[in-house]
């Protein structure tokens, strides 16, 4: 029985005497606010920076509610935002005080955005989607990812190396802020985001679906150079210092570790993801250039033989899952 996602709590209203609570980080619930630098975070509802908003007014222009530009800035990437901000009819405010706490300790840009709160999907919305890609999709699991400067840059690659979804828990992860935003440097629009209570109950809902997941960890014993990746395709990164959580390691197919020269123990979380979905990438565009049929034009009785001489090759046991029609994609290479 598939579960699905709770509702993010409503705010409550402040008890009499009691000033009411800050507005909600852009787009997100979260474990703790970013504070950047030792500073409040700006307002719940901005977004700032060249990059970020052009991003914005590209592809979600709908978010955005209001453009304020600071005194003195009309330069050519200024005056490209205020036509894109004119063709969505948003409300523009030209030499006007910037909506930021603390302005001088935000790197702005002289433009910020005032946005609508962004909702994240919930599983049982994603998973449709995946359903109708028109090639495997590939799908990254954030296993309490906390620091927003490492969530905006996982954020980048991601969207760099076309992954369909980002999946996070609710809790225990870095709340989607406007420094998310630029940390990613305005990418964060690209990819879609599906927040979940249990990320070890979505896991086994992917594997339903027919998707493979791959941990990622610096003591695994299979290393990313020597996996075959193919079919729908779920990557899971853990936390900065921890890695993945043991409950949702044990959910994981696979887990595999780049391999790194003597004297150096790991990488920073957002470049170990980097390489491993550029690795991923690379794979798969490999193999739809080989001219192989469609991986969804497979009937169930050719994936079976193919499934079969995959494994009189790599003689490895094999759990069958069900993708849509037919068996699901063989397992990683040794």
């Amino acid at each position: 029985m598939k579960r699905r996602s709770q509702p993010p709590p409503q705010p409550k209203t402040a008890p009499p005497g009691r000033r009411p609570a800050k507005p909600r980080s852009f787009g997100a619930t979260g474990p703790r606010p970013d504070h950047s630098a030792g500073k409040p975070p700006a307002p719940a509802e901005t977004v700032w920076g060249i990059h970020p908003l052009n991003a914005l007014l590209r592809h979600r222009p709908e978010q955005v509610t209001a453009l304020y530009v600071a005194p003195g800035r009309q330069d050519q990437r200024v005056r490209e935002l205020l036509a894109l901000a004119e063709s969505h009819r948003i409300t523009i405010h030209l030499d006007a005080p910037l909506p930021l706490a603390e302005p001088d300790a935000v790197p702005h840009q002289g433009v910020v955005a005032r946005i609508k709160v962004l909702q994240p999907l919930t599983l049982a919305e994603l998973l449709p989607r995946l359903a109708a890609a028109p090639a495997p999709p590939l799908v990254l699991a954030l296993d309490s990812i906390q620091d927003p400067h490492n969530l905006g840059a996982i954020v980048r690659s991601a969207a760099a190396f076309g992954v369909s979804a980002l999946i996070m828990p609710k809790d225990r992860s870095a709340p989607l802020t406007g420094t998310v935003m630029k940390a990613s440097a305005g990418t964060l629009p690209l990819v879609e985001i599906c927040q979940v209570t249990n990320l070890a109950a979505a896991l086994d809902q992917l594997k339903q679906h027919g998707f493979w997941i791959y941990g990622a960890g610096g003591d695994a014993p299979q290393s990313l150079y020597d996996t075959t990746f193919s079919g729908p395709i779920c990557l899971v990164v853990g936390n900065e210092q921890k890695g993945i959580r043991p409950l949702v390691r044990r959910h994981c197919d696979h887990l595999i570790a780049i391999p790194l020269a003597a004297g150096v123990e790991s990488l920073n979380v957002a470049v170990a993801t980097g390489i491993i979905l550029a690795t991923i990438n690379q794979q798969q565009h490999r193999s739809l250039g080989r001219g192989s049929p469609s991986w969804r034009s497979l009937r169930p009785s050719a994936r079976a033989r193919a499934k079969a001489v995959m494994l009189t090759v790599i003689t490895i046991p094999v759990r069958t899952r069900a993708w849509r029609t037919g068996s699901g994609a063989p397992p990683a290479g040794s």
